[in-house]
């Protein structure tokens, strides 16, 4: 079986954030402003995530950041150059 054919689609959501999150790391000019243009980013996400969403969802957030496998998550992701 194809390899390609085990990996779930990601949804429409999943593809614009990740547009508009690549699009903001191709303008900082360093490693460093992209791991602190992502840093913040991930805070105002867990800020929302806990304001419009409740403290419920905040820790269930947390807990999927948690359980990430970064062996398969880059099948799931263009390549990207710094």
């Amino acid at each position: 079986m194809d390899r390609l054919s085990d990996i779930p689609k990601s949804s429409i959501y999943a593809e614009k954030a990740y547009q508009l999150i690549l699009s903001g790391v191709q303008q900082c000019h360093s490693p460093e402003d992209q791991r602190l243009f992502l840093d913040s980013l991930v805070c105002q996400c867990a800020l929302f995530a806990r304001l419009l969403n409740g403290e419920r969802e905040f820790h269930a957030l947390l807990e999927r950041l948690k359980q990430v496998d970064f062996d398969t998550i880059g099948d799931l992701m263009p390549p990207t150059q710094h």
